[in-house]
């Protein structure tokens, strides 16, 4: 299990059975997800010279693919940007996708 000391913030989920834990891992450039403490996959990002975050890419491993992970982590994402009034870029093409699901986040799309 990867070290959690430097996360900047945790956003909690609580699903049918399963704990969520979404982590800002600063040192790793990168979002992660933990389900019942064990590691599920990351959003990498950049910080540009502007303070946008751009997302990169969606990787969830195999084992928890398909079962709504990766949407629970952007939601979660986006949720504590909207909340810190952060404006990123959507590089990723799974972010783009789910801003085509879910238009309410299209204002933090940074111009």
């Amino acid at each position: 299990m990867a070290s959690h000391e430097d996360q900047a913030h945790e956003d909690r989920a609580r699903g049918d059975h399963a704990r969520i834990d979404v982590i800002d891992n600063q040192s790793r450039s990168r979002y992660e997800i933990w389900v019942d403490g064990d590691f599920a996959g990351l959003e990498g990002y950049e910080i540009d010279d502007d303070g946008v975050i751009t997302l990169l890419h969606t990787i969830i491993d195999e084992a928890y693919s398909r079962q709504g992970y990766a949407r629970a982590m952007v939601r979660a994402i986006l949720e504590g940007m909207r909340s810190r009034q952060q404006s990123f870029r959507p590089v990723c093409s799974y972010v783009q996708s789910f801003l085509d699901r879910f238009p309410e986040y299209r204002e933090l799309v940074a111009s």
